[in-house]
């Protein structure tokens, strides 16, 4: 067996046991979470284990926002919620379904995770699945840009987003009770959110219960549906232009319910805990007249945590069983295709005590899952994928320098019924190094080497799915996808001004895309263009800029503002471009502060998007502006007014495969109430 003759190197084969390794003092309006060392300086708190890592230390891009900063940010699904932070976009599938993108990578190369474990959903199988995360339960998520491969294999070459949901407590909470609860009204989708978190303990014994409800109809757009080169084209087809959906985006109403609880029990430096959460979800299928998905997931967690003397310094482990489905449904009453994914992942991670100036940990990562599409439109057959990774990652703090590195290795298996098995080997290994210039200039560079095996999708994919409008062909001969990352960063940090610039180059060997062929799969129920999953060189390079300034008093007002820039080039060593390749995006604000009562206007700029595909579609660029009132109206309770897109445009973006048939939300109100006691 390929894993059993590596399994004497183990402690060679490697990864990164966390992310905090990689993470960045947050800047702009995202909030941080937050501790201090003795020395005062401050510590981004990061899931897992690892050697404590202080913001001057710490080389790569990540962003912590806890659940205030998500829920101001609150926009649909999870996608949606992130999108506009730095290097972060969106798949932007109608109101019920969106899905990070980072660097312009996106599904399978952005890991999205739960408590440090990934999600086992459909979400990465196709865009028009939610992810079943909820960023409304969140007690804060953390988005890790550039590869964590390290930390969670070759799913994660783009990025990671971690949801943390609190269900399971590690630290004994100061309170014996506490609790926080939102609620929020929505203009242009006439939408209600409700959300509730308590928490108690009891001696050693703590325990959590959250649940959120939302409930939102059709949105709100500006002019018509369909992009101008749609109704051209429809009208071409013969469609009546008086059919043509105009002012409201037809199927494109929401509803989630989520209820969760988590039990755990904290000792001297060890705690062991266990929750269960229950999601359900209905949203339509933008893309089809009447159809619409109903998505359940069942999901049971365990994790704890040793703290030891000797050697091993800490152990840690973590275990989740999940059970999903959703059926599509042709109409109500009508149901379709029922996608399945029955399965379980689980991490064991070690650290070890400091030797002289090298602290670090290692650990092993296994899981497996059941995917099955049973339906007219079934992608794929019943597959079955298996997947063992080994991980170790060091680091060693000089003081004024630092160096880090790691190694992974992962044995991947897949299995379908109709094609067979294929297995895969895939290495990861990174190197960094940082160096302080005085008190606040920090300079990091870092190189990668990913592998990343193909999905199930990608190899035995064969099917229509009418809900992307493509005809799908995977290639069971595809090889390990493998890249390397170099990838550069200074910035500057001091209490009243930070900025942050990074740039990096990602070269791609037999990059795994989704290719039109030009070709039509001819069907009664209509022709689809057929896309085969192909293989190929392919570069990215990028840059991400982000800084913000404390601007001093003014008429008794406290300002400050903030900016952000991020650029993704992604083209074909052979020539041309990749799909869905976000724009330039600038973002700014600019804040004021006086007696408990915030103000905030915000712009985001989209440039136009003109270097596409063969067969894609250009994109407008756009400008929006935001605007958010906030007060502190008792002790703990704070009110928030906003709206969003004042202007009302028309704004599409280039990321989503929906961006000719639907915009986003045009003008949109929001009050909402957040309390904490």
């Amino acid at each position: 067996m390929r894993l059993a003759s590596r399994l004497a190197i183990g402690a060679a084969v490697a990864a990164l046991s966390a992310p905090g390794a990689f993470a960045q003092q947050p800047l702009g309006n995202a909030a941080a979470v937050q501790a201090s060392d003795d020395t005062g300086r401050d510590v981004v708190v990061i899931t897992g284990v690892g050697p404590v890592r202080t913001s001057d230390e710490l080389i790569a891009s990540t962003t912590v926002l806890d659940s205030n900063a998500v829920a101001e940010r609150l926009a649909g699904g999870l996608g949606d919620t992130l999108s506009g932070l730095p290097g972060v976009a969106s798949t932007s599938f109608g109101p019920g379904a969106s899905r990070p993108i980072i660097r312009g990578l996106g599904a399978e190369r952005v890991q999205v995770l739960a408590n440090g474990i990934g999600v086992i959903d459909a979400s990465a199988a196709s865009p028009d699945h939610a992810v079943t995360s909820d960023p409304l339960g969140a007690e804060r998520i953390e988005i890790l840009r550039g590869p964590a491969s390290l930390a969670y294999g070759g799913g994660a070459t783009g990025g990671v987003v971690n949801v943390i949901d609190g269900l399971i407590v590690e630290k004994l909470p100061a309170e014996a009770f506490s609790g926080a609860g939102y609620g929020a009204l929505t203009s242009a989708d006439e939408g209600k959110q409700v959300a509730a978190r308590v928490v108690g303990s009891a001696g050693n014994f703590v325990g959590v219960l959250n649940g959120s409800w939302l409930d939102a109809g059709d949105i709100d757009i500006l002019g018509f549906a369909l992009s101008s080169a749609a109704r051209a084209e429809a009208i071409a087809d013969g469609a009546d232009p008086a059919g043509f959906a105009n002012g409201t985006l037809p199927n494109s109403a929401v509803e989630t319910k989520s209820l969760s609880g988590g039990l755990s029990w904290v000792g001297d430096g060890a705690f062991l805990g266990g929750a269960v959460r229950r999601a359900e979800n209905q949203y339509g299928i933008v893309a089809e007249e009447e159809a619409f998905i109903d998505m359940q997931q069942t999901r049971y967690d365990i994790r704890g945590g040793l703290d030891l003397d000797g050697p091993i310094s800490s152990l840690k482990a973590s275990g989740s069983v999940v059970d999903y489905e959703h059926t599509e449904f042709e109409g109500p009453g009508e149901p379709g295709t029922r996608f399945t994914n029955e399965g379980w992942e689980a991490r064991i991670e070690a650290g070890h005590t400091p030797i002289g100036l090298l602290e670090g940990s290692a650990g092993i990562q296994a899981s497996k899952r059941d995917f099955a599409a049973i339906g007219d439109e079934a992608l794929i057959g019943p597959t079955t994928t298996k997947a063992t990774g080994l991980f170790v990652f060091e680091t060693w703090d000089a003081g004024a320098w630092g160096l880090e590195g790691g190694l992974r290795f992962d044995d991947v298996d897949i299995d379908n019924i109709d094609f067979g098995k294929r297995g895969f080997e895939a290495w990861n290994a990174s190197f960094g190094a940082h160096v302080h210039v005085g008190e606040h200039l920090f300079f990091g560079a870092s190189i990668a080497r990913t592998g990343r095996a193909p999905t199930d999708l990608e190899l035995f994919a064969n099917g229509p799915h009418p809900a992307t409008a493509q005809y799908e062909i995977g290639d069971g001969a595809l090889e390990v996808e493998k890249g390397i990352n170099t990838e550069a960063i200074v910035r500057w940090e001091d209490d009243a001004f930070n900025v942050s610039a990074t740039v990096y180059h990602f070269d791609f060997d037999n990059f795994v895309y989704l290719e039109d062929t030009g070709t039509v799969f001819v069907d009664p129920e209509g022709d689809l263009p057929i896309f085969q999953y192909v293989q190929a060189g392919a570069n990215f390079t990028g840059f991400e800029l982000q800084g913000d300034v404390q601007l001093g008093s003014a008429f008794g007002i406290d300002w400050k503002a903030d900016a952000s820039a991020d650029f993704v080039r992604a083209k074909l060593d052979a020539g041309g471009n990749l799909p869905l390749i976000p724009p330039l995006t600038v973002n700014a604000g600019i804040e004021g502060e006086l007696n408990g009562v915030t103000a905030r206007l915000e712009t985001q700029y989209a440039a136009d998007q003109d270097d596409v595909a063969t067969f894609e579609m250009p994109t407008d660029g756009y400008l929006t502006f935001d605007a958010r009132l906030g007060f502190d109206v008792a002790d703990g309770v704070r009110l928030m007014l906003e709206a969003r897109n004042l202007t009302d445009e028309d704004v599409r973006v280039h990321s989503s495969p929906l961006k000719e048939i639907a915009p986003l939300t045009g003008r949109n109100f929001r009050v909402a109430l957040r309390a904490e006691f």
